[in-house]
């Protein structure tokens, strides 16, 4: 069942990353106004679909192996390794964190997150790199917590949630403000 979804996921994924990556090729190269060639319109978007197929095909090549890979419940060992494994307590701490229909509410929670940031929050008050930094923060809270509950450390990964949301956040601003001379709201 999962591998399924896995492959829906990377099918999916593949086809939006053709279709930007199509879309890409047919903008306007703005030959006649001399642009360079690394600065013209749609390489960034072109560049992101052919991660988002290759990605997508690194998401279904793992579905594959994981399908052939030999299941147990019982206990096994790793006789590389040599090592004993719960496969069968693996298992149930997967479940505890995935539940399903839980993809739909993620995809939905993931969307709002970010059309909030993006199309209501940036550039209506705040510095970018503060912006960005709850950005941040609250995505990966938000994803995080499931795990962080199950594993009974949830102020041990907020604080560091925080902190890679303010390290990240400043360095992404100043990467666009000082690299890339982009003025951020």
């Amino acid at each position: 069942m999962v591998r399924r979804a896995d492959y829906l996921s990377a099918a999916g994924w593949a086809v939006l990353g053709a279709v930007i990556l199509f879309a890409s090729l047919r903008m306007d190269r703005l030959a006649n106004l001399g642009i360079n060639p690394w600065s013209v319109p749609g390489l960034t978007p072109g560049v992101v679909g052919v991660l988002m197929i290759l990605l997508a095909a690194a998401l279904a090549a793992q579905a594959w192996r994981a399908g052939r890979a030999p299941r147990s419940t019982d206990a096994a060992v790793d006789v590389a390794a040599g090592a004993a494994v719960d496969i069968a307590a693996d298992a149930d701490a997967a479940a505890r964190v995935t539940r399903p229909g839980g993809s739909v509410r993620r995809t939905l929670a993931a969307a709002l997150i970010c059309i909030g940031f993006a199309g209501l929050t940036l550039g209506h008050g705040w510095p970018f790199a503060v912006e960005g930094a709850v950005f941040i923060f609250a995505f990966t809270a938000v994803f995080s917590w499931s795990a962080w509950r199950a594993e009974q450390r949830i102020v041990r990964g907020l604080l560091q949630t925080l902190v890679i949301a303010v390290v990240a956040a400043s360095f992404i601003a100043w990467l666009f403000e000082s690299v890339f001379l982009v003025r951020l709201p």
